[in-house]
């Protein structure tokens, strides 16, 4: 069984962001994105970055 990283690289941890905006992920999955998270303050910025888009086209679409 191939060894799994505990803290995903940020490259990981992006599309995991990415891909948690369409569905949820599993615990033990957003767990290690939390953990990155803490750690990775690019990563931080790109997960507000998603968060303020979503919420942008969310406006967009009540308009």
């Amino acid at each position: 069984m191939p060894y799994k990283r505990l803290i995903p690289h940020c490259r990981d941890t992006q599309q995991l962001l990415s891909q948690a905006q369409d569905s949820n992920l599993p615990p033990l999955t957003r767990a290690r994105v939390r953990v990155h998270l803490w750690t990775c303050t690019a990563c931080t910025r790109f997960s507000q970055q998603l968060a303020f888009m979503r919420q942008a086209m969310q406006q967009l679409g009540k308009d």
